[in-house]
């Protein structure tokens, strides 16, 4: 890895992390945690990546598995989180959308953060 690439990627990750710091009333997980674990995604959902790598897939898998776990305002703002992070990044709706598939996930990737 080239020494230039290694500022880019810290400065995109402050950059999630500082975007997509959404918190819902009541809720515990912060947006924070959820950019940070879907990091190594950037390669696949903002580059040009064929596939997920397995740390992507990994994180992906964390952050289903506590939606799928939590409580309404958990849910809420790991949806809402998600939801600003595509709004503000430029992340591949298409392969966003086969993120469940390709990492084994349940979570729906088109959801109404509205329906809890």
């Amino acid at each position: 890895m080239s020494r230039n690439i290694i500022p880019t990627y810290s400065l995109l990750a402050l950059f999630l992390m500082s975007v997509c710091f959404v918190l819902v009333a009541n809720a515990n997980v912060p947006c924070a945690d959820v950019m940070s674990n879907l990091s190594p995604c950037q390669g696949f959902l903002m580059n040009g990546d064929k596939s997920p790598s397995v740390a992507c897939c990994s994180g992906a898998q964390i952050i289903d598995k506590q939606f799928q776990d939590s409580e309404k305002p958990d849910r809420e703002s790991i949806c809402l989180c998600l939801k600003n992070a595509v709004k503000k990044l430029h992340i591949d709706l298409m392969k966003a959308a086969m993120l469940p598939v390709l990492c084994n996930l349940t979570m729906d990737p088109i959801i109404d953060c509205s329906n809890f």
